[in-house]
């Protein structure tokens, strides 16, 4: 803990010290899948059969969910973030749609976002502000019940998980 302490101090001054104008960029695009050509000469035929092999790849295998918690496929909860507090925070991390990290830096607080994550969102939703100095206090709501609030400075992190 000590150590990303440490290590968010860190960022924290490099990003106070930095005039530069940081923006998260959205991930690329997934690359298209591999094909190959082969050409294989007949001797019957005077022009060569060109074929073309796309590899198969085993479909991907999503997370799984406790026995106790049925889910719909495809069932969502509307997961809103909130950070209150005064200034800017140095950034915030959280889990986004799809279930990815995003992490935004030099954020005017307060602040709020709203995202949809497969149910029951109690499982991945978080959220992590690093500041320096100030107090923030986070909050994570699902479907309209807060299931988790802290206040603190330096890290404070948020997660409805126990």
């Amino acid at each position: 803990m000590a150590v990303l302490m440490v290590i968010g101090l860190v960022i924290a001054l490099v990003i106070v010290k930095s005039s530069q104008q940081q923006t998260v960029v959205a991930p690329l695009p997934a690359a298209p899948e591999p094909s190959f050509t082969t050409q294989t000469p007949t001797t019957t035929s005077r022009t060569p059969t060109t074929r073309t092999t796309t590899p198969v790849l085993p479909a991907p295998t999503g997370p799984s969910t406790s026995p106790t918690a049925p889910t719909v496929p495809g069932a969502t909860d509307a997961v809103v973030y909130t950070v209150e507090g005064s200034g800017r925070a140095i950034n915030i991390t959280y889990v986004d749609t799809g279930g990815l990290l995003q992490t935004e830096f030099n954020v005017m607080l307060p602040w709020s976002k709203e995202v949809a994550l497969p149910q029951p969102a109690e499982e991945s939703a978080s959220i992590s502000i690093i500041n320096v100095g100030r107090e923030v206090t986070c909050s994570i709501t699902v479907d309209g019940a807060q299931l988790d609030q802290r206040t603190g400075a330096g890290l404070t992190i948020c997660t409805p998980r126990r």
